[in-house]
C-alpha cells in the first residue's frame, strides 16, 4: 500500500516503530487475537485489542468518509477500515505511516497520507474527524501563538456542515493525577495539575479548560464521555448522561486503582473510595482520567443523534479470543434502561460439550439494585467488616436456598467433566451435600443484585455456564474467592492482611457460619486455573490434564 507523502512531516516516534514495521510486514494478524502481554509497554500499547474499543462502539453512520488525524501506528486505523466507510489516515511522521501501511495492507478503502495535520486541502470534505491523542502534542508541530485552537480549527475546516469531531485526551485533574500517578507525557508526578512548569512539550487539559477551547473552535454542540481506565486502553465508555441517570451503577464499569504503565508508582488514595460520594452526587465527569468528547457545529449532526441513548459500554476484547469476546451496551429507553449483549464481531455461539458461553442479547437493567459484590467493598471502605460479613453470608444463603440434594447421576456428571477436563476430583467431600444447576456458575456476588429498601435479590450475566450440576461449595469459593481479588489491590488503602484475603474481622464472623465449612481451596484452585485457561484459549472442553482411570 502506497503512502503519500505531504508537507510539513515530523520526526516523532516512540521507539516501537521498527518492531512494528517488521512484525506487520512479516505476519498477516487478526487485530483482535490474543497478544504477548509479557512484551515492553511500547509494544503493547500498539498491540493491544483494547485500543480499539474506544471507537468501536460508536455508530458512525451506513456510509461516510472519516479523517483519522495523528493516525499513529494505525491501532484506530485497523478498525476504521472494517467500517463501510473511507478512510483518510494522516500521520505526520512517515515511519509511522508505513506502520500503517503494512499494518492495513489488505484494506481497499484507506488511503495514507504522511503530512502534518494543520493546512490539509480537505475543506468541508469529511463526515467525521478523529483527534485521538492528538491534541496535546499541538504545540510541538503547529505553528503559531495558539496551536491548540488552530488545531481544531482545522478539524472543523476539515468536517461538513453536519459532521463530528471525534476527540480522545487525558483529563490533567483525573483521579489517577490527583492520585499521584507520573503524568502519562513527562513521567512527572502532578506536573499537569500544576500547570506543567518548565520547558513547553505535551500537556493535557481540565475540563472547563478543553470545553473553551472547543467552543472557540466553533463546536457548539458537545457529548462528553469518559474511558476507564483512559482513553488510550479502554474497556469500558461511560457517558456523562450516565453519571445522572437515578440508580445506575457507574462505579462497577470503572477500572479502579488505577495501574501505572511502568508498574513503579502506586496511587496515593483509594480511587474507589474518592470516587464513591461524586458519582453519587454526579459530579464525578471533571475528575475522570480522559475524555472522549462528540463534537459537532449543531446539535442535529447524526452522529450525536445516533449514539445519544447509549449510557455506557463495557467490552471483553482482549482475555480471550475473538469468538468469545463480547460487548455489552447500556441503553436508554422510554421505559428506563435497557442491557444488549453480543459477540464483539457478530459470530456464532460457540458450540461446546462441557458448557457453553450464554450472551443474552437483551434484558432489562435493574435500576436501583447494586451487587452484592460492590456493597461488600463498600462496607470494608466504611470500616464495617460486620456488615461486609453479613452481605457476603446473605449471597450465600440465597444461593443455598436455590440448592438442592444430589439428583441422580449430577454428582457422576461433575466428577466425570473433572475426570475428562481436570485430569483429576474436584470436591469429592461434596457428594452427599447441596447442588446447583451449571448454569449458575457465574452467579457470583457481582451478579447477584439487591434492591436496598426491598431487599429483591435479581440474579444477571451468567455468562459462563456447565453442562453438568455443580455443588454449591464449588460456587461459595468462587465468590469468596473473587470478593478477596477485589479487595486485594485496595490493601494499600484498607486494613487487609499483609498476604491478601479478607479483614480479620470479617473472616472470622464468615469462619462461623456453616457454609464455609464446605470449604475446598485446592479444588477451587484447579478448577480457577482450568476455567481461566478455557477461557483464555477459547475452548471450554480444554483439557488441563490427562484423564485419569
Amino acid at each position: 500500500m502506497d503512502v503519500t507523502v505531504g508537507r510539513g512531516t515530523i520526526g516523532y516516534r516512540d521507539g516501537a516503530e521498527g518492531y512494528l514495521l517488521k512484525f506487520f510486514t512479516e505476519n498477516s494478524v487478526d487485530e483482535y487475537e490474543l497478544f504477548p502481554k509479557d512484551a515492553p509497554w511500547a509494544i503493547r500499547y500498539h498491540l493491544t485489542p483494547r485500543r480499539k474499543t474506544l471507537l468501536s462502539w460508536l455508530d458512525f453512520g451506513s456510509s461516510g468518509r472519516i479523517l483519522e488525524l495523528g493516525a499513529g501506528c494505525g491501532a484506530l486505523t485497523a478498525h476504521l477500515v472494517t467500517l463501510p466507510h473511507t478512510v483518510t489516515a494522516v500521520e505526520g511522521s512517515p515511519e509511522r505511516a508505513a506502520v500503517i501501511a503494512a499494518r492495513c495492507r489488505k484494506a481497499n478503502n484507506l488511503e495514507i497520507v504522511a503530512a502534518n495535520a494543520v493546512g490539509l486541502p480537505y475543506e468541508g470534505a469529511f463526515d467525521t474527524v478523529t483527534l485521538v491523542g492528538v491534541l496535546e502534542y499541538a504545540a510541538a508541530f503547529v505553528p503559531g501563538p495558539r496551536p491548540h485552537e488552530r488545531l481544531l480549527a482545522e478539524a472543523r475546516r476539515y468536517m461538513q456542515d453536519d459532521g463530528c469531531l471525534i476527540l480522545a485526551i487525558e483529563n490533567r485533574l483525573g483521579h489517577k493525577y490527583l492520585a499521584g500517578l507520573p503524568e502519562d507525557h513527562t513521567g512527572r508526578p502532578y506536573h499537569g495539575i500544576n500547570g506543567y512548569p518548565g520547558p513547553g512539550g505535551a500537556r493535557t487539559f481540565d475540563r472547563p479548560t478543553l470545553e473553551a477551547l472547543l467552543v472557540r473552535a466553533g463546536f457548539t454542540a458537545r457529548r462528553w464521555y469518559f474511558p476507564s481506565p483512559d482513553y488510550k486502553t479502554p474497556d469500558s465508555i461511560v457517558a456523562e448522561r450516565a453519571l445522572s441517570q437515578e440508580g445506575f451503577q457507574v462505579l462497577p464499569l470503572l477500572e479502579v486503582p488505577s495501574v501505572d504503565p511502568g508498574g513503579a508508582a502506586v496511587a496515593a488514595f483509594n480511587e474507589r473510595a474518592f470516587l464513591r460520594p461524586m458519582l453519587a452526587a454526579g459530579a464525578a465527569g471533571p475528575v475522570m482520567n480522559s475524555f472522549l468528547v462528540l463534537a459537532a457545529t449543531r446539535p442535529d449532526a447524526p452522529m450525536l443523534a445516533a449514539n445519544a441513548d447509549t449510557l455506557a459500554v463495557a467490552v471483553n476484547a482482549d482475555a480471550c479470543p475473538p469468538r468469545l469476546q463480547t460487548m455489552t451496551r447500556f441503553v436508554a429507553t422510554d421505559t428506563g434502561v435497557a442491557v444488549q449483549r453480543r459477540n464483539l464481531h457478530g459470530l456464532p455461539p460457540a458450540v461446546f460439550a462441557s458448557g457453553r458461553q450464554h450472551v443474552k442479547a437483551r434484558e432489562a437493567y435493574h435500576l436501583g439494585y447494586a451487587s452484592f459484590l460492590e456493597a461488600i467493598l463498600d462496607a470494608v471502605e466504611d470500616g464495617d467488616p460486620a456488615g461486609a460479613a453479613r452481605t457476603l453470608t446473605a449471597w450465600m444463603e440465597f444461593l443455598a436456598s436455590r440448592s438442592r440434594p444430589a439428583r441422580p447421576g449430577g454428582p457422576e456428571g461433575f466428577y466425570a467433566f473433572c475426570r475428562e477436563r481436570l485430569g483429576r476430583a474436584l470436591y469429592a467431600a461434596a457428594a452427599d451435600g447441596r447442588w446447583l444447576p451449571g448454569s449458575l456458575l457465574d452467579a457470583h456476588p457481582g451478579n447477584v443484585l439487591r434492591h436496598p429498601a426491598t431487599g429483591d435479590i435479581r440474579v444477571i450475566d451468567l455468562e459462563w455456564q456447565l453442562g453438568c450440576d455443580i455443588p454449591l461449595a464449588l460456587l461459595l469459593d468462587r465468590g469468596i474467592n473473587l470478593v478477596g481479588q477485589k479487595l486485594a489491590p485496595l490493601r494499600p488503602y484498607l486494613d487487609l492482611p499483609e498476604g491478601g484475603g479478607l479483614p480479620a474481622a470479617m473472616a472470622a464472623l464468615l469462619s462461623r457460619h456453616p457454609l464455609t465449612r464446605l470449604s475446598d481451596v485446592a479444588s477451587l484452585d484447579a478448577f480457577t486455573q482450568w476455567l481461566f485457561a478455557a477461557v483464555t484459549n477459547g475452548n471450554l472442553d480444554h483439557r488441563q490434564g490427562a484423564a485419569r482411570p
